[in-house]
């Protein structure tokens, strides 16, 4: 069984902080007296279900069309919960208990909850989202060795309130200063506000644009 861990991008999806909303028009249109459909799409890469490549906040790193596409593919994916509300910040001192239990994870699925307000508060959900603290990233470097994405259940893994934070745990994540050239990929706006148990193995499939840092993507879980 297969269930779908991504969400739909559309002209109504909640956006992080001050990004532009995405646009959606007919190039050709059979209402309109044209044989076909077919449409232009404007949006900023990092809008809906998306993936930070390295590329993303590191000069040297790769962009999301030069990554192998085994990084896409996860076979040990572990799903934790981890409650979070508006603003709080996931620190290694967070993680620290969970340590055996997502040590051999090479996807790691975090569930704060807050997924659960972005349909019927998307304002909310997109400027006083949970994040991530510089700590997190270095604890995710050190302790999991196997670990390719981490994926999320809010928009961003900057929260919109706390943005110096978010920038330095992207930078160390996506491998800016790393010396063994490790990055770990993200994936922002996963819906995870479902029944996961007898997950089995996760495919996040992204949009392959050459030259662009990041793409939306599509997310399928197997069961």
């Amino acid at each position: 069984m297969y269930k779908l861990l991504s969400y739909p991008m559309s002209k109504r999806m909640p956006l992080f902080a001050n990004n532009p909303q995405m646009k959606i028009w007919p190039e050709s249109s059979m209402e309109n007296g044209d044989p076909y459909e077919q449409f232009f799409i404007e949006t900023v890469n990092h809008n809906g279900t998306h993936i930070d490549a390295p590329r993303h906040f590191n000069p040297r790193g790769a962009r999301i069309a030069e990554l192998p596409i085994e990084n896409f593919v996860f076979h040990h994916p572990v799903v934790i919960d981890l409650p979070k509300g508006k603003g709080e910040l996931i620190k290694a001192a967070d993680l620290e208990p969970l340590a055996d239990s997502i040590a051999n994870a090479d996807l790691l699925l975090i569930r704060t909850g807050f997924g659960k307000i972005r349909d019927y508060d998307p304002h909310v959900y997109g400027n006083e989202n949970p994040g991530f603290h510089p700590s997190a990233a270095e604890f995710f470097l050190e302790n999991l060795p196997v670990l390719k994405a981490i994926g999320m259940d809010f928009p961003s893994a900057t929260s919109a309130l706390h943005i110096s934070e978010g920038i330095a745990f992207h930078q160390i994540i996506l491998g800016k200063n790393a010396t063994d050239g490790r990055a770990i990929l993200l994936i922002e706006d996963v819906n995870l506000n479902q029944d996961l148990s007898g997950l089995r193995r996760v495919y996040a499939l992204p949009l392959l644009i050459e030259g662009i840092d990041s793409a939306p993507c599509t997310i399928l879980g197997e069961f």
